[in-house]
């Protein structure tokens, strides 16, 4: 069996119309909430890890990023992916902006978090809350929690939009690739025997 630890980037969109632009308002939908919600945002940047090697996709063509991650994952047998929150963000995200862009997702991914034992997707953030019994970790924070860091400067996630207005994509693509390297980590170090039991 192989482990894909995966981790996205996205920046929300630049919103001009002005009926939604006050539907935003009204609602008090901040421009940090919107960068989580595939509706007004997309996506930048996909890391994929698999043992030491770390593939990172960009492409200003979201439709053509799609495209080219998924056709990536096709070529993997037996495998589950790895994500920290992936359960309410990277794939539901990775999904519907699939479906917005009109990119066939090549198989079906499990989200049944209540079974996550028996699935093809395995949530460290659900793990390690027990299903929201206990309070959600940030990643970096449940890293250092149990002596696992990533080396490197590391950028926070509240600067990618700022980053990517400025064209430093490569700093964004660092910090996927530092988020799945840090998930692989605390996977393999910490869960990976839950599932093997």
């Amino acid at each position: 069996m192989k482990y894909l630890a995966l981790d996205i980037e996205t920046v929300p969109f630049e919103i001009n119309h002005k009926d939604i632009i006050q539907y935003l308002m009204d609602k008090k939908i901040s421009k940090e909430r919107r960068s989580f919600d595939p509706n007004y945002s997309r996506i930048i940047v996909i890391a994929v890890k698999e043992n030491e090697e770390t593939k990172v996709f960009d492409n200003e063509n979201e439709k053509l990023l799609l495209e080219e991650f998924w056709s990536y994952l096709k070529t993997k047998k037996d495998f589950i992916l790895i994500t920290h929150n992936g359960y309410k963000f990277d794939i539901p995200f990775l999904i519907l902006k699939s479906c917005i862009n009109e990119v066939k997702v090549p198989f079906s991914i499990n989200l049944n978090k209540w079974q996550m034992e028996n699935s093809n997707h395995f949530d460290i953030m659900q793990f390690f809350s027990q299903y929201e019994t206990f309070t959600n970790l940030n990643l970096e924070i449940l890293g250092k929690m149990h002596s696992i860091e990533v080396s490197g400067n590391r950028i926070s996630s509240s600067d990618i939009e700022e980053l990517y207005k400025n064209n430093e994509l490569d700093k964004i693509k660092e910090k996927c690739k530092q988020d799945v390297e840090l998930i692989d980590r605390i996977f393999k170090k910490l869960c990976l025997k839950h599932l093997e039991k």
